[in-house]
């Protein structure tokens, strides 16, 4: 593993552009979903989340000493942050914690609106404060992980991620997550291999397979592969035309074929003097 950043990353924007734009926007739901024991959820914050089973494959000591009104309370919470009423949703968090102090679904809720609203500390600390609560609650390792990825701590990040990893397997996020942390390290080799394992669990979802893709052009990119890198954008592109990782990828395509365009001028330049 390397402690750079590669100059193919920041010189084509590939991390820097991508950790700039709205991510936590797409991500944060699927990680309440999580938070609120449901297996998957729609990417769009509008969008109704999905009641498949329970993620971790058992409902923790935690969960299962969770007052009923506390409950209720973080639901209203979830359904609040989902609609951008953070406020409110931290109010409620407020309600619950109240009636249970150790509650870590709370903590971790905390969290996610605290890092949607690019509060890192205090997103790190109610994270680190559901683990002490409930140390087998797979959300929070993944909330700390998201949030030392998004102040570019990648190397720190890669250990909260890897005990995600182990109690929400099935998890694309966490996959997801990690890849970008060993971008982030100058390590495309292994990021490829997370976003291998991310793409197993993306199902039918367009915007997430979109996701897959541009990251695993970025990663092309780190490698100079820009054929490869060429063929995931356009993947991108195709898997969710008017998303935020089609934006993206077009960035991408362009910069590509300023590449090309600059690479064929030095040919013809040889050419000539040849």
């Amino acid at each position: 593993m390397h402690s750079r950043t590669s100059p193919i990353t920041s010189e084509l924007g590939g991390l820097r552009g991508f950790k700039s734009i709205p991510k936590r926007s797409f991500l944060l739901p699927a990680l309440l979903a999580f938070t609120a024991g449901f297996a998957s959820a729609q990417i769009r914050p509008s969008e109704i989340l999905n009641t498949n089973p329970l993620t971790q494959p058992y409902v923790s000591v935690n969960q299962l000493l969770t007052p009923d009104k506390a409950q209720k309370a973080l639901e209203k919470a979830r359904q609040d942050f989902l609609r951008g009423r953070f406020d409110s949703a931290q109010a409620e968090t407020e309600r619950a914690l109240q009636m249970f102090p150790q509650c870590a679904l709370a903590f971790s809720i905390q969290g996610a609106v605290n890092l949607s609203q690019t509060n890192y500390a205090d997103a790190s600390r109610h994270f680190q404060q559901a683990i002490e609560a409930e140390p087998t609650f797979g959300p929070a390792y993944l909330g700390l992980g998201m949030a030392y990825t998004s102040q570019g701590r990648f190397k720190e990040a890669l250990t909260p991620l890897d005990r995600a990893a182990s109690f929400l397997p099935g998890s694309w996020i966490v996959y997801f997550e990690s890849a970008f942390a060993h971008l982030g390290l100058g390590d495309p080799e292994t990021a490829l291999k997370d976003i291998a394992y991310a793409e197993r669990f993306t199902g039918a979802d367009l915007q997430k397979r979109a996701g897959v893709s541009y990251l695993r052009g970025i990663a092309h990119l780190e490698m100079k592969g820009y054929p490869e890198a060429q063929k995931e954008f356009d993947e991108a592109l195709k898997r969710d035309r008017d998303g935020i990782f089609a934006v993206l990828a077009n960035r991408r395509l362009k910069q590509l074929g300023s590449v090309s365009d600059k690479l064929q001028i030095a040919r013809s330049s040889v050419d000539e003097n040849f």
